[in-house]
């Protein structure tokens, strides 16, 4: 299996933010129930998201091998499709935090491949090789990331 691991500055960009909105929810919901509101300190914040993207980084690639990719879905779990069950793939661009290809098997089910993926060109080779040109994500990927 090869590895694709997503940018180290992309994952940054998700995570702060979202940890950042936890510890917000998290103030604001002791607000509600009569604690006096504080910002939260963002050193720690940072720490923790620092940790966070380390880890997605090193643990949770995308992975390809001869059986199919080894991605994660919009919730964060990493699931297993083959070659041959991908349905479609198309871009996405709404969503600042959300671009990348989404790729759909045969039961509907949606996968996130990044914008900010490593290694795209040796992905998109796999591809080919195993997919063929007329593959959804062989045609996806030609279509150079950086213009989403």
């Amino acid at each position: 299996m090869q590895r694709f691991p997503v940018r180290l500055p992309a994952l940054w960009r998700q995570a702060f933010p979202s940890v950042m909105l936890g510890a917000l929810a998290g103030q604001g919901w002791g607000w509600l129930q009569g604690e006096p509101f504080s910002w939260p300190q963002s050193l720690p914040l940072m720490a923790a998201a620092a940790v966070t993207v380390v880890m997605i980084h090193l643990l949770m690639p995308t992975e390809a091998g001869p059986e199919g990719l080894k991605l994660g879905t919009f919730w964060g779990w990493r699931r297993s499709v083959g070659w041959e069950d991908i349905a479609s793939a198309e871009h996405l661009r709404g969503v600042p935090l959300v671009v990348g290809i989404r790729l759909r098997d045969r039961q509907g089910r949606n996968y996130l491949l990044p914008r900010d993926t490593l290694h795209l060109a040796a992905l998109h080779a796999l591809a080919l090789s195993r997919g063929g040109p007329q593959h959804p994500l062989t045609l996806a990927l030609e279509v150079p990331m950086y213009r989403l």
